[in-house]
């Protein structure tokens, strides 16, 4: 479908763009800090302490022409003009970042201009002022606190405003200056991951294969973070893996763009073909089978989520089926674009929908397309790649489909964990609705090299898969499921499989698995809590982003998967790492209504007042706990991702909450 007149163009575009500036850009911040690196590969001459936790931050769409008291109409470019109340025209850069300039001139009342500090529900990108507040916030709580960051792409503006185009240069800066601000603020001994966005590249969405000059722009723009051996496949594809913690833990960096339908450049990911997506799948299951060979653990990241509805079919097959066959090297799946906090399952019974004939597959109306608000053709917008967004009604079909989805999965009797892979959405810095990052909290027993035991580590073999009992236990006391509740114990996509010695059904998921290994187990660390498992995450957001202050706004915790007794300390003790082999997830000074009181023993001296008030305290505290507590798992196993999944369902009120977070 490539023709070389097509491909001749899109070179020609390219080249109008020159050799990029290798200065780093970072305005509104102080000076670079000094790396020595080799290889594409930093120098790190310390060794940090584990803690158990890794930050992912995805979809920042950072835009230097943003102007505080601009309309909307205008990208937030540029202000109304005088007698109007929406204005066009070029906007100019804000030199201080800031807003200071502008927040004087902002008509109170009008909902439709800029805010200081971002316009949340708009189709407005990232002010500098909000990216430079974000990683001040992430510097000072979470640089000494977190083992690695998984950054999943989409570092520069949305091309939303015609008199202002995007070029490749810009968009070249723009991703140096995140870089920039990533370094500065993690340094040179923490492991960051990135990936490319649909927005990383001109034009957005399309992508050829290379070596080219995006991807050898992208080698240098992230020279600190590729391993140096890597440099050649990257300059092929843009992906790579980095082993995050050595012969334990790897983040495998997708491409996703090479199997998303929106990149008219590439033709999907058939069996025995050369194009680059499917290039990729084959680089990725030799990736999946040396790790595992290795007894290492993955987390597969990327930035469009694997869904039907943005992968070409064949590429959704093919990623589903390396999903499943290899659950017990992967621990998880992490992805953006999408803007709305939601998760989601691939499983063998939607691969097998998928892999229908046309007709056959269009007749099926309970298939899922968790496609999104996409734009419509007819908007100034739609060809920008942004998601269209009315309020939070713009993830109503969503949910919906959602909502479907987890209604109609198997009785637990009849499910099988084996045939599941949860994928996880992340919300977005830039303010589509609220700004999100998400630290997740892994364990980390036995992983130091000061306290090693390989009896702890789950170790994959080539023996027989160990799933003798692999229907779903009903075993957490807090997410028990009210026998009296009914609900429907039938699937979606249930349908007789068809007989695989027919030609026609040789690729089809349940004929694949019985030609290709399988890997799975009850007890890897995708199943079972051990060294390596997911225990939670923790999402922090800025709720108080419209708000027209002059005093940025405070990133807070909107809510986290544990239990409340999970974020607290066992003992009086409040040390966060010290005293506890395992981190908590969240410093205590992070949790809402923390105070140091509450974790004191009370002095012999004190009166009944000051015990009283102490007690008040705790009770307080206690109360914002369980605010932000609202699904209380155990661990993000797969198994509890379904029993979650099952109680959205069942539980209005939990579903209700669910449905705000989203």
């Amino acid at each position: 479908m490539k023709s070389n007149l097509l491909l001749t163009l899109f070179g020609l575009t390219l080249s109008v763009a020159s050799a990029a500036n290798t200065e780093d850009q970072r305005p509104f911040v102080g000076p670079s800090p000094q790396l020595a690196h080799s290889g594409g590969k930093l120098r790190t001459n310390k060794k940090r302490p584990l803690k158990g936790r890794f930050l992912h931050i995805t979809d920042i769409h950072p835009d230097p022409y943003y102007k505080t008291g601009a309309t909307f109409d205008s990208g937030c470019h540029s202000k109304p003009k005088k007698g109007k109340d929406k204005g066009k025209g070029k906007g100019k850069l804000d030199e201080d970042g800031d807003g200071s300039d502008e927040i004087e001139e902002i008509i109170l009342g009008k909902e439709d201009l800029a805010g200081k500090w971002g316009s949340g529900v708009s189709d407005c990108d990232t002010p500098m002022s909000l990216v430079n507040i974000t990683f001040d916030w992430l510097k000072k709580e979470w640089a000494h606190e977190v083992d690695f960051v998984v950054w999943t792409g989409d570092n520069a503006r949305h091309d939303i405003d015609r008199s202002l185009p995007r070029t490749p240069q810009e968009i070249f800066k723009l991703n140096r200056m995140v870089v920039s601000k990533m370094l500065d603020t993690f340094g040179t001994d923490v492991p960051i991951v990135p990936s490319i966005g649909n927005n990383d590249i001109y034009p957005h969405n399309v992508l050829a294969a290379g070596p080219s000059h995006i991807t050898e722009e992208f080698l240098q723009i992230w020279k600190h973070f590729i391993p140096s051996d890597a440099a050649h496949v990257f300059e092929r594809g843009a992906y790579f893996s980095q082993e995050v913690i050595p012969d334990r833990l790897a983040v495998i960096s997708l491409n996703t763009l090479f199997w998303y339908d929106s990149n008219t450049l590439v033709d999907g990911c058939g069996d025995h073909s050369n194009d680059p997506g499917a290039l990729e799948m084959d680089w990725l299951e030799v990736q999946l089978a040396n790790f595992r060979q290795r007894g290492m653990q993955v987390w597969m990241t990327g930035h469009v989520p694997p869904h039907m509805g943005h992968y070409y079919d064949n590429c959704y097959l093919r990623y589903g089926d390396l999903a499943l066959r290899y659950q017990d090297t992967i621990v998880g799946h992490l992805f953006g674009h999408m803007n709305i906090d939601h998760f989601f399952f691939i499983d063998v019974d939607e691969l097998e929908a998928t892999s229908l004939p046309k007709a056959e597959f269009s007749a099926f109306s309970n298939v899922s397309s968790l496609v999104g608000p996409r734009l419509h053709h007819g908007s100034d917008l739609a060809g920008s790649g942004r998601y269209r967004i009315q309020g939070r009604s713009g993830a109503q079909s969503l949910q919906a489909e959602l909502k479907k989805d987890f209604g109609e999965m198997p009785g637990p009797r009849i499910l099988k964990m084996k045939d599941y892979a949860v994928m996880n959405v992340a919300p977005s810095v830039i303010p589509t609705y609220y700004p999100g990052i998400r630290i997740f909290t892994y364990n980390i027993t036995g992983v130091a090299e000061d306290r090693l035991d390989e009896d702890l580590f789950y170790r994959g073999g080539d023996a027989p898969d160990d799933d003798d009992d692999d229907d779903l236990e009903e075993d957490d006391d807090d997410m028990e499921i009210d026998p009296t509740k009914k609900r429907r114990g039938g699937h979606r996509h249930s349908k007789p499989k068809d007989d695989c010695k027919l030609p026609q059904n040789e690729d089809k998921p349940h004929c694949t698995f019985k030609s290709k290994p399988r890997h799975f187990s009850k007890h890897s660390p995708s199943r079972t809590n051990r060294p390596l498992t997911p225990l939670g995450y923790s999402q922090f957001y800025l709720p108080t982003i419209d708000k027209q202050s002059s005093h940025p706004p405070e990133w807070e915790v909107e809510y986290t998967t544990f239990k409340a007794k999970s974020l607290v300390p066992p003992s009086s003790s409040h040390s966060n790492d010290t005293t506890l082999t395992q981190p908590l997830p969240v410093p205590l000074h992070l949790l809402p209504g923390y105070d140091p009181a509450i974790f004191t023993p009370p002095a012999e001296g004190d009166n009944k007042k000051a015990k009283q008030k102490v007690k008040d305290k705790k009770k307080k505290f206690k109360k914002q706990l369980e605010k932000i507590t609202p699904f209380r798992m155990n661990d993000l196993t797969i198994g509890n991702y379904i029993k979650l999944a099952r109680m959205l369902v069942i539980e209005k009120k939990m579903w209700s909450k669910f449905s705000e977070i989203m």
